[in-house]
Protein backbone atom coordinates (compact mmCIF):
# COMPACT_ATOMS: atom_id res chain seq x y z
CA UNK A 1 0.00 0.00 0.00
CA UNK A 2 2.89 2.57 1.04
CA UNK A 3 5.12 1.73 -2.10
CA UNK A 4 2.35 1.71 -4.42
CA UNK A 5 1.03 5.36 -3.00
CA UNK A 6 4.92 6.44 -3.07
CA UNK A 7 5.59 4.98 -6.51
CA UNK A 8 2.21 7.03 -7.84
CA UNK A 9 3.64 10.44 -6.23
CA UNK A 10 6.82 10.24 -8.12
CA UNK A 11 5.20 9.31 -11.60
CA UNK A 12 2.51 12.39 -10.66
CA UNK A 13 5.53 14.44 -10.04
CA UNK A 14 7.26 13.63 -13.59
CA UNK A 15 9.93 11.19 -11.91
CA UNK A 16 8.95 8.37 -13.81
CA UNK A 17 12.53 6.79 -13.90
CA UNK A 18 12.23 6.22 -10.07
CA UNK A 19 8.20 5.29 -10.31
CA UNK A 20 8.90 2.03 -12.14
CA UNK A 21 11.00 0.00 -9.92
CA UNK A 22 8.50 0.99 -7.06
CA UNK A 23 5.48 0.33 -9.03
CA UNK A 24 7.40 -3.65 -9.71
CA UNK A 25 7.74 -4.00 -6.14
CA UNK A 26 4.44 -2.97 -5.21
CA UNK A 27 2.93 -5.14 -7.42
CA UNK A 28 5.58 -8.36 -6.61
CA UNK A 29 5.17 -7.64 -2.91
CA UNK A 30 1.31 -7.49 -3.22
CA UNK A 31 1.38 -10.72 -5.25
CA UNK A 32 2.94 -12.47 -2.54
CA UNK A 33 0.68 -10.92 0.23
CA UNK A 34 -2.16 -11.89 -1.99
CA UNK A 35 -1.04 -15.62 -1.68
CA UNK A 36 -0.17 -15.55 1.83
CA UNK A 37 -3.75 -14.30 2.42
CA UNK A 38 -5.40 -17.08 0.77
CA UNK A 39 -3.83 -19.82 2.31
CA UNK A 40 -4.79 -18.09 5.52
CA UNK A 41 -8.24 -17.78 4.37
CA UNK A 42 -8.26 -21.40 3.34
CA UNK A 43 -6.57 -23.45 6.15
CA UNK A 44 -6.56 -21.00 9.43
CA UNK A 45 -10.46 -19.70 9.60
CA UNK A 46 -10.53 -20.23 12.99
CA UNK A 47 -7.80 -17.76 13.47
CA UNK A 48 -9.04 -15.11 10.55
CA UNK A 49 -12.98 -15.58 12.23
CA UNK A 50 -10.97 -14.47 15.55
CA UNK A 51 -8.97 -11.76 14.05
CA UNK A 52 -12.21 -10.38 12.74
CA UNK A 53 -13.88 -10.21 16.26
CA UNK A 54 -11.20 -8.64 17.70
CA UNK A 55 -11.67 -4.72 16.83
CA UNK A 56 -8.21 -4.44 17.67
CA UNK A 57 -6.73 -6.37 14.97
CA UNK A 58 -10.30 -6.23 12.44
CA UNK A 59 -9.13 -2.67 11.29
CA UNK A 60 -5.35 -3.41 10.19
CA UNK A 61 -7.33 -5.42 7.16
CA UNK A 62 -8.90 -2.76 5.85
CA UNK A 63 -5.11 -2.24 4.30
CA UNK A 64 -6.03 -5.08 1.78
CA UNK A 65 -8.62 -3.32 0.53
CA UNK A 66 -6.59 0.10 -0.03
CA UNK A 67 -3.61 -1.69 -1.76
CA UNK A 68 -5.89 -3.65 -3.81
CA UNK A 69 -7.61 -0.03 -4.75
CA UNK A 70 -4.00 1.79 -4.98
CA UNK A 71 -2.81 -1.04 -6.88
CA UNK A 72 -5.83 -1.39 -9.46
CA UNK A 73 -5.80 2.42 -9.90
CA UNK A 74 -2.17 2.12 -11.40
CA UNK A 75 -3.17 -0.74 -14.11
CA UNK A 76 -6.90 0.88 -14.92
CA UNK A 77 -4.17 3.16 -17.47
CA UNK A 78 -2.48 0.39 -19.33
CA UNK A 79 -2.83 -3.05 -21.09
CA UNK A 80 -3.91 -4.60 -17.60
CA UNK A 81 -6.92 -3.13 -17.15
CA UNK A 82 -8.77 -6.72 -16.65
CA UNK A 83 -6.60 -7.09 -13.65
CA UNK A 84 -8.21 -3.83 -12.24
CA UNK A 85 -11.39 -5.06 -12.98
CA UNK A 86 -10.69 -8.39 -10.53
CA UNK A 87 -8.89 -6.07 -7.94
CA UNK A 88 -11.84 -3.96 -7.64
CA UNK A 89 -14.16 -6.55 -7.09
CA UNK A 90 -12.17 -8.09 -4.44
CA UNK A 91 -11.68 -4.92 -2.57
CA UNK A 92 -15.22 -3.97 -2.99
CA UNK A 93 -15.86 -8.01 -1.53
CA UNK A 94 -13.25 -7.87 1.11
CA UNK A 95 -14.09 -4.35 2.54
CA UNK A 96 -18.22 -5.73 2.61
CA UNK A 97 -17.18 -8.55 4.17
CA UNK A 98 -15.19 -6.53 7.01
CA UNK A 99 -17.43 -3.81 7.31
CA UNK A 100 -20.43 -6.96 8.02
CA UNK A 101 -18.00 -7.99 10.85
CA UNK A 102 -17.21 -4.69 12.41
CA UNK A 103 -21.30 -3.76 12.26
CA UNK A 104 -21.79 -7.19 13.97
CA UNK A 105 -19.00 -6.68 17.20
CA UNK A 106 -21.18 -7.17 20.19
CA UNK A 107 -22.41 -3.87 21.98
CA UNK A 108 -20.17 -4.68 24.77
CA UNK A 109 -16.80 -5.34 22.76
CA UNK A 110 -17.66 -2.23 21.08
CA UNK A 111 -17.78 -0.12 23.72
CA UNK A 112 -14.53 -1.79 25.13
CA UNK A 113 -13.41 -1.06 21.97
CA UNK A 114 -14.35 2.71 21.84
CA UNK A 115 -12.22 3.17 24.68
CA UNK A 116 -9.21 2.25 22.76
CA UNK A 117 -9.92 3.97 19.41
CA UNK A 118 -6.65 4.78 17.44
CA UNK A 119 -5.39 6.00 14.21
CA UNK A 120 -5.90 2.30 12.55
CA UNK A 121 -9.79 3.39 12.84
CA UNK A 122 -9.46 5.52 9.98
CA UNK A 123 -8.60 2.71 7.91
CA UNK A 124 -12.09 1.98 7.36
CA UNK A 125 -12.13 5.26 5.33
CA UNK A 126 -8.74 4.60 3.40
CA UNK A 127 -10.74 1.62 2.30
CA UNK A 128 -13.41 2.82 1.05
CA UNK A 129 -12.01 5.91 -0.86
CA UNK A 130 -9.95 3.45 -2.12
CA UNK A 131 -12.77 1.83 -4.10
CA UNK A 132 -13.87 5.79 -5.05
CA UNK A 133 -10.31 6.00 -7.24
CA UNK A 134 -10.84 2.76 -8.58
CA UNK A 135 -14.34 3.94 -9.76
CA UNK A 136 -13.27 6.99 -11.07
CA UNK A 137 -10.27 5.87 -13.35
CA UNK A 138 -11.84 2.76 -14.71
CA UNK A 139 -14.60 3.08 -17.63
CA UNK A 140 -17.93 2.86 -18.49
CA UNK A 141 -17.22 6.15 -16.28
CA UNK A 142 -20.80 7.37 -17.04
CA UNK A 143 -22.01 4.17 -15.22
CA UNK A 144 -19.53 4.64 -12.42
CA UNK A 145 -19.34 8.17 -11.55
CA UNK A 146 -22.64 8.41 -10.10
CA UNK A 147 -22.07 5.07 -7.44
CA UNK A 148 -18.03 6.60 -6.54
CA UNK A 149 -19.79 9.74 -5.93
CA UNK A 150 -22.20 8.26 -3.53
CA UNK A 151 -19.03 6.19 -1.55
CA UNK A 152 -17.10 9.56 -1.38
CA UNK A 153 -19.61 11.01 0.83
CA UNK A 154 -19.83 8.22 2.78
CA UNK A 155 -16.34 7.92 2.96
CA UNK A 156 -16.08 11.77 4.05
CA UNK A 157 -18.98 10.89 6.62
CA UNK A 158 -17.38 7.77 7.85
CA UNK A 159 -14.03 9.99 8.65
CA UNK A 160 -16.00 12.70 10.00
CA UNK A 161 -17.62 9.81 12.57
CA UNK A 162 -14.59 8.11 13.32
CA UNK A 163 -13.03 11.30 13.93
CA UNK A 164 -15.25 11.93 16.59
CA UNK A 165 -14.87 8.57 18.06
CA UNK A 166 -10.88 8.84 18.50
CA UNK A 167 -10.86 12.92 19.46
CA UNK A 168 -13.53 11.32 21.96
CA UNK A 169 -11.03 8.48 23.41
CA UNK A 170 -8.01 11.04 23.55
CA UNK A 171 -9.84 13.32 25.63
CA UNK A 172 -11.01 10.26 28.30
CA UNK A 173 -8.17 7.90 28.41
CA UNK A 174 -5.24 9.79 26.72
CA UNK A 175 -2.72 6.83 26.20
CA UNK A 176 0.75 6.56 27.32
CA UNK A 177 3.74 7.61 25.21
CA UNK A 178 4.71 4.11 24.59
CA UNK A 179 1.43 3.54 22.81
CA UNK A 180 0.91 6.83 20.75
CA UNK A 181 2.19 4.83 17.90
CA UNK A 182 2.71 6.08 14.15
CA UNK A 183 -0.52 4.73 13.50
CA UNK A 184 -1.94 7.97 14.24
CA UNK A 185 -1.05 9.22 11.04
CA UNK A 186 -3.39 7.35 9.46
CA UNK A 187 -5.01 10.28 10.74
CA UNK A 188 -4.20 12.44 7.92
CA UNK A 189 -3.84 9.76 5.63
CA UNK A 190 -7.47 8.82 5.32
CA UNK A 191 -7.71 13.03 4.40
CA UNK A 192 -5.19 12.75 2.23
CA UNK A 193 -7.13 10.16 0.14
CA UNK A 194 -10.50 11.47 0.50
CA UNK A 195 -9.03 14.34 -1.14
CA UNK A 196 -7.14 12.51 -3.76
CA UNK A 197 -10.51 11.27 -4.76
CA UNK A 198 -12.85 13.71 -4.75
CA UNK A 199 -10.17 15.61 -7.00
CA UNK A 200 -10.47 12.68 -9.45
CA UNK A 201 -14.32 13.51 -9.20
CA UNK A 202 -13.66 16.87 -10.03
CA UNK A 203 -11.71 15.77 -13.40
CA UNK A 204 -14.14 14.22 -14.97
CA UNK A 205 -16.20 15.72 -17.93
CA UNK A 206 -20.04 16.77 -16.86
CA UNK A 207 -19.18 15.31 -14.01
CA UNK A 208 -19.97 15.99 -11.09
CA UNK A 209 -23.52 18.11 -11.47
CA UNK A 210 -23.35 21.73 -12.10
CA UNK A 211 -25.31 22.23 -8.23
CA UNK A 212 -22.96 19.55 -6.90
CA UNK A 213 -19.67 20.97 -8.08
CA UNK A 214 -19.49 24.22 -5.89
CA UNK A 215 -19.84 22.04 -2.72
CA UNK A 216 -17.37 19.58 -4.04
CA UNK A 217 -14.53 21.62 -4.69
CA UNK A 218 -15.36 23.16 -1.29
CA UNK A 219 -15.15 19.88 0.44
CA UNK A 220 -12.02 18.98 -1.23
CA UNK A 221 -9.98 22.02 -0.70
CA UNK A 222 -11.36 22.00 3.19
CA UNK A 223 -10.24 18.11 3.07
CA UNK A 224 -6.47 19.14 1.95
CA UNK A 225 -6.79 22.08 4.85
CA UNK A 226 -7.22 19.38 7.24
CA UNK A 227 -4.71 16.91 6.25
CA UNK A 228 -2.19 20.48 6.18
CA UNK A 229 -3.10 20.95 8.93
CA UNK A 230 -2.39 17.62 10.80
CA UNK A 231 1.26 17.47 9.73
CA UNK A 232 2.62 19.39 12.00
CA UNK A 233 0.67 18.11 15.00
CA UNK A 234 1.67 14.31 13.99
CA UNK A 235 5.71 15.66 14.11
CA UNK A 236 5.04 17.55 17.24
CA UNK A 237 3.70 14.12 18.77
CA UNK A 238 6.78 12.04 17.27
CA UNK A 239 9.13 14.78 18.85
CA UNK A 240 7.42 14.50 22.53
CA UNK A 241 7.15 10.45 22.42
CA UNK A 242 10.71 10.01 21.57
CA UNK A 243 12.61 13.17 22.74
CA UNK A 244 10.66 13.97 25.90
CA UNK A 245 9.81 11.28 26.80
CA UNK A 246 12.71 8.74 25.32
CA UNK A 247 10.47 5.96 23.79
CA UNK A 248 13.26 4.32 21.36
CA UNK A 249 12.99 4.62 18.17
CA UNK A 250 13.17 1.61 16.51
CA UNK A 251 11.42 -0.30 13.61
CA UNK A 252 8.16 -1.45 14.02
CA UNK A 253 5.88 -2.25 11.32
CA UNK A 254 3.39 0.75 12.16
CA UNK A 255 6.14 3.00 10.85
CA UNK A 256 4.83 2.02 7.34
CA UNK A 257 1.35 4.31 8.52
CA UNK A 258 3.96 7.32 8.19
CA UNK A 259 4.74 6.22 5.15
CA UNK A 260 1.34 5.87 3.26
CA UNK A 261 -0.12 9.09 4.52
CA UNK A 262 3.14 11.04 3.16
CA UNK A 263 2.65 9.17 0.15
CA UNK A 264 -0.64 10.35 -0.30
CA UNK A 265 -0.43 13.92 1.00
CA UNK A 266 2.11 14.23 -1.73
CA UNK A 267 -0.61 12.63 -4.24
CA UNK A 268 -3.37 14.59 -3.21
CA UNK A 269 -1.39 18.09 -3.03
CA UNK A 270 -0.57 17.55 -6.68
CA UNK A 271 -3.85 16.80 -7.90
CA UNK A 272 -5.23 19.79 -5.81
CA UNK A 273 -3.19 22.22 -7.34
CA UNK A 274 -3.70 20.70 -11.18
CA UNK A 275 -7.42 20.54 -10.25
CA UNK A 276 -8.58 23.60 -8.10
CA UNK A 277 -5.78 26.18 -8.11
CA UNK A 278 -2.82 26.37 -10.23
CA UNK A 279 -0.39 23.41 -10.83
CA UNK A 280 2.56 23.02 -8.67
CA UNK A 281 6.07 24.10 -9.37
CA UNK A 282 8.09 21.54 -10.47
CA UNK A 283 10.39 22.07 -7.78
CA UNK A 284 7.46 21.91 -5.05
CA UNK A 285 6.02 18.23 -6.74
CA UNK A 286 9.24 16.79 -6.81
CA UNK A 287 10.36 17.85 -2.69
CA UNK A 288 6.71 16.48 -1.50
CA UNK A 289 7.92 13.16 -3.49
CA UNK A 290 10.53 12.59 -2.88
CA UNK A 291 10.44 14.15 0.63
CA UNK A 292 7.89 10.46 0.69
CA UNK A 293 10.37 8.21 -1.18
CA UNK A 294 12.99 9.51 1.91
CA UNK A 295 10.97 8.34 4.55
CA UNK A 296 10.11 5.19 2.55
CA UNK A 297 14.15 4.57 2.20
CA UNK A 298 14.24 5.43 5.93
CA UNK A 299 11.87 3.13 7.53
CA UNK A 300 12.83 -0.09 4.85
CA UNK A 301 16.16 0.56 5.95
CA UNK A 302 15.29 0.09 9.36
CA UNK A 303 13.00 -2.94 8.31
CA UNK A 304 16.32 -4.74 7.02
CA UNK A 305 18.51 -3.95 9.96
CA UNK A 306 15.93 -5.38 12.51
CA UNK A 307 16.25 -8.47 10.45
CA UNK A 308 19.97 -9.01 11.15
CA UNK A 309 20.64 -11.83 12.77
CA UNK A 310 22.32 -10.18 16.23
CA UNK A 311 26.00 -11.37 15.85
CA UNK A 312 26.10 -9.23 12.74
CA UNK A 313 25.35 -5.71 14.24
Amino acid sequence: MATGIVSRALAEAGARTASAPLFALACATYALLLAASAVKALCHRAHLRAELADPARLFGHYTFVAASGVLATRLGHGPARGVSYALLALAATVWTVLTTALVRLPRATARAAARQADGTWFLATVGLQSLVLCLTALPPRHVLLPPALALWGCGVLLYALTLAAVTRRLRRHPPAPGRCTPAYWITMGAAAISTLAGTQLLDQDRFPPRGLHGPLTLAVVALWSWATTLIPALLATGCWRHLHHRVPLSYEPALWCVVFPLGMYATATLRVTATVTHPAPTAVALSLAWSATTVWLTVQGFALASRRPARLR
